[in-house]
């Protein structure tokens, strides 16, 4: 431990020093325990080896002599406290501790398994996180790190990150305490457990591979990492209580990184880089330090609000009030579009009960009823605003709502209730979040809330009528029906060089924003990120290639690329950049499409798993032969009709398929072949080229008779 009062810079610098050197000393003791050489060393389903010597270093490092190779390479700080050794300390601190950590992978397959803590946080997870870090509904990350003395003040200061998006790592003794206070946590709820020691390293390698996926940092590219870390994501680190050796060194590595550090202790501060707070303000002294802009309004209800609890589940023993799903009552939600004098802004009428009317594990029918007036607002924007229902429900803590139209699904927790949540606070968020997200727009927002039976079925054909309008609408929107696409710049900050280009029959590769929800958000905002885009002339329509798309990419890619194909990813492909949910690629044998989703962690036919493809796809570059997209472009009638279109899919993760399934069946009876799903092969038939070769020559797969991908 840092003792004698007031912690000078020479005395933090010098324990960096200490505890860089006591790390390095392990792992490389770790590496001589194990022995073999040609031992490989890897963390699960990463595309970038060991991160932090990937984009730091450049090196190889794949086996247990790499890694003794690259700590043998890194400069050793002597032992004068000054701020040029504490960035080689903090240098040293980071590799080394990136090695002990992935050596417990050479040991143990999951080396966190009983453990209360994440371990490695895989790349998929980082992509799920990509939209929400572009679109700033996630606004920054904090690690938190140390052993808070008081913690009712810690979980507070976790409900006010969480309220206002931020993501959280847990690290030292922090996930412990808020386990004991059954906090809970993981990925879902945007709070990652890493535990103590070197396992603050998992949130450093995080903020790393978003650089490395969304900015297309190449390897060793240090220059460039840091410069892009500097500006996204804002990360900082809040320590509490006394400062050890490896706590000092570890905040060292994480200052190379360009996060922020904000302790509780005394400390002489370095401005823009260490600072010193009470820990009641210490969340804002971070943001302030990082420039991090908080956009979530607070919302009158009396619980958390926040991105965070979108991913909470509720358990049945749990829940106080449940409607819809397994309780088979009678639901619905419907937002539409009113005259002026048919909306009163703020209004909250509720027809029935209210929570505390039924008992405790009650269901009920429920009818979310939602008018708007705005000069702008028109009837195409209704399903787009109607849509956010379910988002911000959910944002409560203790409100869980799935599905949508007459499918949904809502459970209220027993702390949800005791805390005060009605059914009339179900106004107060959609009131404020719908004026808050669509201002320009709506300008007044009213609110029916019923939960009698007979009134819910009374109210239920118009909802019913309504939406059979939308899908009639939908379904003649065609990209020949409508002379202007959308642009889709959202990503544009964590990947510069792509560019999204959103059509009636092509969504966005996050599989988050259609055309309408383009035309809604460019109404919007017109100077936002997306942008309209004139079709002007047809240079190739077999291929999808118009001027005026060409001219938006090459604005929107920095000038780096003159036209793209967007019935294609033979040829000039639409450029990806990180977020896709799928990666479709051309099989091995030329023949053939695979598609492979980001929940997938096993081998697919090409001898590449999805994190490996991801890393050549994204960071906004043409790869002709391979593509992300969104998994509803799947069944697109504009599915890459240039290359041969669905019927060239051979092979998907079995997951994919059963949860498409019905959409994939629909579109090939529409193509008349209505055998074709079970012709897609997945991976408890084959992961190899061979095993697929033959695989479709048994079923006679309908891309056997197409020209090969490739002439």
């Amino acid at each position: 431990m840092i003792s004698g009062g007031k912690i000078t810079n020479k005395d933090l610098f010098s324990a960096a020093v200490r505890g860089s050197k006591e790390l390095r000393s392990l792992a490389m003791h770790e590496l001589e325990r194990i022995g073999n050489p040609d031992q490989a060393v890897e963390y699960p389903e990463t595309c970038y080896e060991l991160p932090t010597v990937y984009a730091w270093l450049g090196s190889s490092a794949k086996t247990v002599q790499d890694l003794r190779d690259v700590l043998d390479s890194l400069t050793i700080p002597s032992d004068e406290p000054t701020l040029e050794n504490a960035v080689l300390a903090g240098k040293l601190a980071m590799i080394s501790s990136e090695i002990l950590e992935a050596l417990k992978y050479v040991q143990f397959t999951e080396p966190y398994e009983d453990t209360p803590y994440c371990g490695f946080i895989p790349d998929k997870t980082l992509r799920e996180f990509g939209v929400a870090f572009v679109d700033d509904t996630i606004p920054g990350a904090a690690v938190l790190t140390g052993t808070a003395s008081d913690i009712d003040e810690l979980i507070k200061i976790v409900r006010d990150l969480q309220s206002k998006g931020i993501l959280i790592f847990a690290a030292g003794n922090i996930a412990d305490q808020l386990r004991d206070k059954n906090v809970q946590m993981g990925a879902k709820l945007m709070l990652f457990p890493t535990g103590p020691g070197t396992q603050i390293i998992h949130a450093i390698n995080f903020a790393i591979r978003a650089a490395l996926s969304f900015g297309a940092i190449g390897r060793g590219c240090e220059e460039e990492l840091v410069d892009y870390l500097s500006k996204r994501p804002k990360v900082f680190v809040l320590s509490f209580g006394e400062i050890d050796e490896i706590a000092a060194a570890a905040a060292m590595a994480a200052v190379i990184n360009k996060a922020a550090v904000i302790t509780d202790q005394d400390v002489d501060e370095i401005p823009g880089v260490l600072a010193q707070s009470n820990s009641s303000k210490m969340v804002q002294a971070a943001i302030e330090l990082r420039d991090i802009i908080v956009n979530l309004a607070p919302v009158d209800i009396p619980v958390a609000y926040g991105p965070a609890f979108e991913g909470e589940s509720i358990r049945k023993p749990d829940t106080y009030l449940e409607a819809g799903g397994s309780s088979k009552t009678a639901v619905f939600e419907l937002l539409r579009m009113r005259g002026e004098a048919e909306v009163e802004d703020g209004r909250i009428t509720l027809i029935g009960k209210d929570v505390s009317e039924f008992e405790e594990g009650s269901a009920t029918s429920l009818a979310i009823l939602v008018d708007v007036y705005g000069k702008k607002m028109q009837e195409d924007f209704e399903s787009v605003l109607e849509r956010r229902i379910h988002l911000f429900l959910n944002f409560a803590q203790g409100i869980w709502h799935t599905g949508q139209r007459n499918l949904n699904w809502i459970r209220l927790s027993k702390d949800a209730v005791s805390s005060g949540v009605s059914l009339r606070h179900f106004g107060n968020i959609l009131i404020t979040k719908l004026k808050e997200e669509f201002s320009s727009i709506v300008s007044r927002v009213q609110v029916t809330i019923i939960t009698d039976e007979e009134e819910v079925r009374r109210r239920l054909p118009e909802a019913l009528e309504r939406y059979a309008a939308r899908d009639a609408r939908l379904a003649g929107l065609t990209d020949e029906s409508v002379d202007r696409f959308f642009t889709c710049g959202l990503c544009s900050s964590f990947a510069p060089g792509h560019i999204c280009i959103i059509m009636p029959e092509r969504l966005g590769l996050c599989g988050a924003i259609n055309w309408l929800d383009a035309k809604a958000a460019q109404e919007i905002d017109p100077h936002g990120p997306n942008q309209i885009i004139l079709k002007n002339e047809v240079i190739d329509s077999e291929k999808g290639q118009w001027s005026g798309v060409n001219d938006a990419v090459y604005e929107g890619s920095n000038h780096k690329l003159e036209r793209v194909n967007t019935y294609s990813m033979m040829e000039d492909p639409m450029t990806s950049c990180g977020c896709f949910e799928v990666i479709i690629g051309m099989t091995s044998d030329m023949q053939a499409v695979f598609a492979v989703n980001r929940e997938y962690g096993g081998m697919t036919p090409v001898g590449m798993k999805f994190s490996t493809l991801a890393g050549s796809v994204g960071g906004g570059k043409q790869t002709p032969g391979f593509m992300g997209i969104g998994r509803k472009y799947l069944v697109s009638r504009k599915f890459i009709p240039a290359d041969g279109g669905f019927l060239r899919i051979a092979w998907m993760p079995k997951d994919l398929k059963e949860s498409m399934r019905e959409q994939l069946q629909e579109r090939a009876e529409e193509l008349g072949v209505p055998d074709f799903v079970d012709k897609i092969a997945d991976e408890t038939i084959t992961t190899d080229t061979e095993g697929l070769i033959n695989w479709m020559t048994e079923v006679n797969h309908p891309a056997l008779s197409m020209l090969p991908l490739l002439q």
